[in-house]
C-alpha cells in the first residue's frame, strides 16, 4: 500500500486507494458493492459503517481477529503485535497488511490507525481484557508480578479465572468464604479494583501479567495436536456402506409412508406416534428416522399434500428417482442436504419443548454455511484425517470466532453424525465421494459408481418363502420384490420374506398369479419353490372374491329402460355411466356434475342427500392456490467490473462539485449512512460541511454546518455561530468543505 501522509480519515485512505487495492478491498468485502454505491466517496462512507465493519470482522478467522484486537491495545505496531500473538514480526506485519487492505486499519500520516468503528464493534474490553489502571483512576503495584505471587495459591486461582474469562467477576456476597476470602486479598492487594459493592474488574495490565503478554492461551497459529488418520481405502468402504445403506433405507421409508399415509399435524410436521411407528417398522431409532425423513423431503420425494385433510404423500419425482442407478440416487439426497437450510442438528429450542419431525422447527437458516465450514475443514485436512467432534468444534472456531452457534458442541456433534450417515464421511473421516460432492454432483456420482458394487439381476428363492438378493437389486427387481414380498433383513444380502399380504399388493396392483411367477422366475437362479408356487396361487384364487370400489354420483330411477337408454346416449358419454342394478347407474364424477350434464340432455333429475332426501346443489368449496417462493441466487458482479462503474461515478461527482456561482459545492444526494459516516468524519476533523435540508414543506435549502456530533439519528452542531440539531433523515447530502 502506497503511503498518503495527507490523509486525515479511513473514508479519505480508501478514496485515495490505487484500483488495485480496491479490487482487493471488495473482493474482501462484498456487502460494500450491494447495493451497488453510486461513487468512492459512498463506498468509502459506507465502509465507515458500524453493521458494514461488524460483518466485516465476523468474518474474520482467529489469527486476523486476534491481530486486530492487538493493533486496539498496544497500536498498530507489528513488534508488540507479535508478542501479543506469540508469533514472528513476519508473520504479524502479513496479518496487518490483511487488516489494512479489509480497510479496518488505515494509513495516517503517523502511520497506520485502527478504524473507529472498528473499537466500537470490538468493544470495551478488546480479547477479554479490562481497561486500563489509568483509565479506571487506580494505581498498581509497583511490581505486579511479585504482587500476584504473594496473594496466595486460592487467590491466584481466581485471578487466573478473571483473567481468561472476565474481566468483570461478580464479589462472593460472602466474604469469609474461600473464593470471598480470595477477591478481599485481590482488591486490598491493588490487583482488582472494585467497581461496585457487587462487582470487581482486573486492569489490562494485570490481565496481560496473568496471560504471560499474550492474548491467547497459545501461539495464534498452534492448531494443536493432528487428529488421528485412518487409510483412505478403509475410510472409502466405509463411506460406501454407509451411502448404500442410505439408499436402501430411503427406498424401504417411501413404502412404509406410502402404506401408513401419515397425517399433518395441524401445528406442521409428523405426529410422535407416527414416527416411532415409522422407526420401529424399518428399524432404527427415531433420531436416525428423523434425519431419514428430512432427507427425503428435501429431495422433493415427501410432501404435504395441502388437502383438508392433509397428508404426507410421496410425490411424482419417487418413481424416477428409484429408476436411477444407486450413485446418483444417492446425489439426488446429499446434494439438496449440502444445500438446505433444514437440519435435525438445529439448535434445541430455549424453552425444551420438542420439535416434530418435518415441522418447520428444522428449518435453520445458519446451518448451510456451517454445514459447508465443517466439511471444508475435513477437506483441508491430510487424506484420512478422523478429528473427535472436540478437535473440530476448535477448528472451526479457529475460522469463525464471532460466529459459533449455540450449543456449538450438539451442532457439530449432529452435523458429523449426518454425514457418517449419508456416506460423506467414514470412520469419522472425508471421504473420496464426499470431497467429490463438494466439487459438484456429477463428480460425486461418477466417483461413488466406481466405488459401489454393480446392481444385482439375480435372486435365490429358498423353500422357506425367502428370497435372499447377493447386493444391491436392479431397478426392476427391486420394483419387482417391493409389491410382492417384505424386507425381512439388510446388509451384504437382502432377506425377503413372501407372504399373503405383501402378494396381496402385487395382486392388487393388476398382476396375476402367472405374470408374478414368471416374473420372480425370470430373476431366479433356480426354479420356483413348490411352497412359494402354491402360496402365490392360493393368495390368486381367493383375491377379488369380494370387491370395493368408490363412485363419484348415483343415479337410481324407477324404469330400467329409461336407464339403459341413458347408457346409450350420445351426449352422456362423458359421464362414464355404468350399471351396478337394473335401476342404479354410477359415474365417476361428482352429484353437481351429473345433475348439470342430464339437464343439458333434456333430463329432469333431482338431487339427494346422504339420507335420500331431495335438496340443493351444494355450493363448491374454495381454497387458495398453492404459491412456492421463488429462490433468486444473488452472485455478486466482478469487482473490476464495480470498480469501473465506482471511477464513473467519481468523476461525475467531481464534475457535480465544480464551484457553482454563489461559491458553494453542489451537493450531491446520499443514503443515511453515507451522510452519518461523513459528517462523523467532519466532526472528528473540526470541519465544517456543506449540507441539503429539507424542511417540513418538501423544499431544500443548502446551508455551510459546523458539526459537533452524531448520535441517535441526529447530528448536533452550529449554523452561523448559533446551535443547531438536524434530523438525519432531513439531510439529502453533504459536502466536507476542506
Amino acid at each position: 500500500m502506497i503511503y498518503r501522509g495527507s490523509v486525515r480519515s479511513l473514508a479519505e485512505d480508501i478514496r485515495h486507494r490505487t484500483d488495485e487495492e480496491l479490487v482487493a478491498l471488495l473482493e474482501l468485502r462484498p456487502d460494500l458493492a450491494r447495493p451497488q454505491p453510486s461513487d468512492l466517496t459512498a463506498l468509502a462512507a459506507r465502509a465507515s459503517t458500524r453493521a458494514s465493519t461488524a460483518r466485516a470482522l465476523d468474518h474474520l478467522d482467529l489469527p486476523h481477529l486476534t491481530a486486530l484486537q492487538a493493533c486496539v491495545i498496544a497500536g498498530v505496531d507489528t513488534a508488540a503485535v507479535a508478542d501479543l500473538l506469540g508469533t514472528d514480526e513476519a508473520r504479524a506485519a502479513a496479518l496487518v497488511d490483511d487488516l489494512s487492505r479489509a480497510a479496518l486499519l488505515w494509513e495516517s500520516a503517523t502511520g497506520r490507525q485502527v478504524a473507529g468503528t472498528v473499537v466500537e464493534v470490538l468493544g470495551p474490553h478488546p480479547a477479554g481484557l479490562g481497561a486500563t489502571a489509568a483509565s479506571l483512576a487506580h494505581t498498581l503495584p509497583d511490581d505486579v508480578p511479585a504482587a500476584i505471587e504473594s496473594v496466595g495459591a486460592e487467590a491466584e486461582r481466581v485471578l487466573h479465572r478473571i483473567a481468561w474469562h472476565g474481566p468483570t467477576a461478580a464479589r462472593p456476597s460472602d466474604t469469609t468464604g474461600r473464593t470471598g476470602q480470595a477477591v478481599e486479598g485481590l482488591v486490598d492487594a491493588g490487583l482488582v479494583v472494585a467497581v461496585d459493592e457487587e462487582h470487581v474488574t482486573l486492569p489490562r495490565e494485570v490481565g496481560l501479567v496473568v496471560r504471560r503478554g499474550r492474548l491467547l492461551a497459545s501461539p495464534v497459529d498452534d492448531e494443536g495436536p493432528p487428529p488421528p488418520t485412518r487409510a483412505i481405502e478403509d475410510v472409502d468402504r466405509a463411506a460406501t456402506a454407509a451411502a448404500t445403506e442410505l439408499v436402501a433405507l430411503v427406498d424401504e421409508l417411501l413404502d412404509r409412508i406410502e402404506e401408513m399415509r401419515p397425517r399433518v399435524l395441524r401445528s406442521g410436521g409428523l405426529a410422535v406416534r407416527d414416527l416411532r411407528t415409522l422407526a420401529s417398522r424399518i428399524d432404527l431409532d427415531e433420531a436416525s428416522a428423523t434425519l431419514l425423513l428430512e432427507l427425503v423431503l428435501g429431495a422433493g420425494l415427501l410432501v404435504d399434500d395441502r388437502a383438508l385433510e392433509p397428508t404426507w404423500r410421496l410425490t411424482t419425482e419417487v418413481e424416477a428417482w428409484r429408476a436411477l442407478d444407486p450413485a446418483h440416487r444417492w446425489v439426488g439426497l446429499a446434494q439438496p442436504w449440502l444445500a438446505s437450510l433444514r437440519s435435525s442438528a438445529a439448535p434445541a429450542p430455549r424453552d425444551g419443548s420438542r420439535v416434530n419431525a418435518l415441522s418447520e422447527g428444522f428449518v435453520w437458516p445458519p446451518v448451510r454455511p456451517l454445514r459447508r465450514e465443517v466439511l471444508a475443514i475435513l477437506a483441508k485436512l491430510p487424506v484420512g484425517s478422523a478429528p473427535e467432534r472436540d478437535q473440530v468444534v476448535d477448528l472451526l472456531r479457529r475460522r469463525r470466532p464471532r460466529r459459533m452457534p449455540r450449543d456449538v458442541e450438539a451442532v457439530v456433534a449432529g452435523l458429523l453424525r449426518e454425514g457418517e450417515v449419508l456416506g460423506v464421511t467414514g470412520r469419522h473421516a472425508l471421504g473420496t465421494v464426499g470431497r467429490a460432492l463438494l466439487e459438484g454432483s456429477d463428480r460425486a456420482a461418477g466417483t461413488l459408481a466406481d466405488l459401489v458394487p454393480e446392481p444385482v439381476d439375480r435372486l435365490l428363492l429358498q423353500a422357506d418363502l425367502t428370497a435372499i438378493v447377493p447386493g444391491a437389486p436392479v431397478p426392476e427387481l427391486a420394483a419387482l420384490l417391493r409389491r410382492s414380498a417384505t424386507l425381512e433383513s439388510r446388509g451384504g444380502a437382502g432377506v425377503h420374506r413372501f407372504t399373503e399380504q405383501s402378494l396381496r399388493g402385487a395382486l392388487d396392483s393388476g398382476w396375476t398369479a402367472d405374470d408374478l411367477l414368471e416374473s420372480l422366475a425370470r430373476f431366479s437362479a433356480t426354479e420356483i419353490p413348490q411352497p412359494l408356487d402354491y402360496l402365490v396361487r392360493d393368495v390368486a384364487r381367493r383375491h377379488g372374491q369380494l370387491r370395493s370400489g368408490s363412485a363419484g354420483s348415483y343415479l337410481r330411477g324407477d324404469d330400467p329402460t329409461h336407464l339403459e337408454a341413458l347408457l346409450a346416449h350420445r351426449d352422456l358419454g362423458h359421464l362414464q355411466l355404468r350399471q351396478i342394478a337394473p335401476t342404479v347407474l354410477i359415474s365417476p364424477v361428482g352429484p353437481a356434475v351429473l345433475v348439470e350434464a342430464l339437464r343439458e340432455a333434456g333430463q329432469s333429475p333431482a338431487l339427494e342427500s346422504s339420507g335420500g332426501v331431495v335438496s340443493t346443489v351444494p355450493t363448491a368449496s374454495r381454497v387458495p392456490p398453492r404459491r412456492d417462493r421463488p429462490v433468486t441466487e444473488v452472485q455478486p458482479e466482478p469487482a473490476p467490473i464495480v470498480l469501473a462503474r465506482l471511477r464513473e461515478g467519481e468523476d461525475a461527482a467531481e464534475r457535480r462539485r465544480a464551484q457553482p456561482a454563489d461559491g458553494s459545492p453542489v451537493i450531491p444526494a446520499l443514503d443515511p449512512a453515507s451522510t452519518s459516516a461523513l459528517l462523523r468524519e467532519a466532526a472528528a476533523d473540526g470541519l465544517p460541511a456543506w449540507i441539503g435540508i429539507t424542511d417540513s414543506v418538501g423544499a431544500t435549502k443548502r446551508v455551510l454546518f459546523h458539526p459537533v456530533a452524531v448520535d441517535g439519528g441526529r447530528v448536533v452542531g452550529e449554523v452561523d455561530a448559533r446551535p443547531q440539531v438536524y434530523s438525519l433523515h432531513r439531510i439529502t447530502g453533504v459536502v466536507v468543505d476542506g
